[in-house]
């Protein structure tokens, strides 16, 4: 078993860890991370009694504590004002993150969170770090993402903040697995606070009304969305294929799910134009066109989120980070309806299901104390900031959950198990997501498969050559 399986698996091993402690330890497990949590605090109490009787220790302690800016912002108050211009999506795991850093405005800083859609997040922060002048501070990504970003050298590295830091701040609580998936040839692009994949969502009483099982393989999920269809639904099962980065992920996850990866990971060779690749990309083309062709072109991962809330859609595909969002009585009306399977398999076993976690990364060229910018990212990787987001998905921390979490924790947990994995780190992984995003999503135009994938071949193997980056 070579070094990246056998991370791999020590990965699985935390996020199966997070879903039995979850279910069996309910209060329990959270009484316990709360006194890990507290346990720097009562290490201080400890110096604080012993310094009763030691005015010199008792002087010093009263520093360490006015240096910090609260219990909540655990992290030292910056002499000048430091302004934290943060760019994302939002979705529930994200939002609490968010409250956690907004307690940091007690302090030096000053915070503009700017949530946009997921698509249109994307565009802005490649815009804003091409410049070269960025004027955001910090950036939110998925591990591919943050891989687009750092492939262009728009992203600082990390490594040497990460190991300033690593035992104040107990960053070895963050499993290495979790820092690789953040990292490209060893440099750490991204502090690693959500861990994600995608599963199936369906509505349960909706489905058993009109009679339709929960698909498990996507030839079940053709057979069931024509069936919904004939019930009268619009959407038959939903898949969100509306931009590259999403036919990418899927395409590579419905590929993995047939057993193939994209790029060889030793020699950087495509696979992904092969006829696996073709199976592949049909497949998501006719989840388009077959079963909702007015919905997954168009549709962003906040519309996807708005169709299930709504009862527009009661079978699909998505991030297992939305399942908070399906019992928010404010914005659903569906409310304990939506239930959750593991993503479908090709029939071979592998689910389509990927493995990531989203980040902070900061970007090159930017102005301001870049260790004031890193410790504010801290804050909300923190122990109890991750106690509190665990509510709403999973989170990096080994061993952190929460007893009110997400419903949807044994299907994450089956579809990260059973899935694909996490994206390649061969250094030429981050050009064929490129290629293939840019190609394949001229499928909606009507460029068809074989073309799409021939000419993201084309142009991987011109660039990834160009760059010596293939053997």
């Amino acid at each position: 078993m070579n070094a990246t399986t056998k991370r791999w698996w020590r990965l699985l091993a935390v996020l199966l860890a997070f879903t039995v402690v979850s279910a069996a330890c309910g209060d329990d497990d959270e009484g316990d991370t709360a006194s890990q949590d507290t346990a720097s605090e009562s290490d201080s109490s400890s110096e604080a009694t012993d310094d009763d009787d030691h005015d010199d220790g008792e002087e010093h302690d009263d520093e360490m504590v006015a240096e910090l800016i609260s219990d909540e912002c655990a992290i030292p108050n910056p002499e000048e004002t430091v302004e934290l211009d943060v760019m994302g999506w939002e979705f529930p795991i994200i939002t609490a993150f968010a409250a956690e850093l907004e307690e940091c405005t007690d302090g030096n800083y000053e915070l503009n969170y700017q949530f946009l859609d997921s698509t249109e997040a994307r565009s802005a922060m490649t815009q804003d770090a091409a410049t070269g002048a960025p004027t955001f501070e910090l950036y939110q990504g998925s591990n591919a993402f943050i891989g687009e970003l750092a492939n262009q050298g728009f992203l600082m590295p990390l490594n040497d903040l990460v190991d300033k830091y690593r035992d104040e701040f107990d960053l070895d609580q963050i499993d290495q697995a979790f820092w690789d998936m953040a990292s490209i040839d060893g440099q750490i692009y991204a502090v690693p606070m959500v861990s994600n994949t995608m599963h199936v969502f369906y509505n349960e009483p909706a489905l058993a009304e009109i009679g339709v099982e929960v698909p498990t393989t996507f030839d079940e999920a053709f057979t069931a969305c024509a069936a919904i269809q004939d019930a009268g639904y619009d959407i038959g099962f939903l898949y969100m294929l509306s931009a590259g980065w999403a036919w990418q992920i899927e395409f590579d996850s419905v590929l993995g799910s047939l057993g193939v990866s994209p790029i060889d990971p030793t020699t950087g060779q495509p696979n992904f134009n092969s006829p696996e690749g073709i199976e592949a990309a049909t497949t998501l083309k006719n989840m388009w066109e077959q079963c909702a062709p007015n919905a997954s072109a168009s549709y962003s991962t906040d519309d996807l989120q708005a169709a299930f809330q709504t009862g527009e859609a009661i079978l699909g595909h998505t991030w297992a980070s939305r399942a908070a969002a399906m019992d928010d009585p404010e914005a659903s009306t569906v409310v304990g309806d939506i239930q959750y399977a593991q993503a479908l398999t090709s029939g071979q076993g592998i689910a389509a299901a990927p493995a990531y976690i989203d980040g902070w990364g900061i970007p090159v060229g930017v102005e301001g104390d870049v260790d004031a910018i890193f410790l504010a990212a801290l804050v909300a990787t923190g122990l109890e900031s991750m106690e509190t987001a665990a509510e709403f998905g999973l989170v990096t921390r080994t061993g952190v959950s929460h007893p009110n979490g997400p419903r949807d924790a044994a299907a994450a947990q089956a579809s990260l198990v059973n899935g694909r994995g996490a994206d390649l780190t061969h250094p030429a992984a981050g050009i064929a997501r490129a290629k293939l995003g840019e190609a394949l999503v001229t499928i909606l135009d009507g460029t068809s498969v074989e073309d799409a994938l021939a000419a993201a071949e084309e142009a991987y193997l011109a660039e990834a050559g160009e760059q010596g980056l293939l053997s």
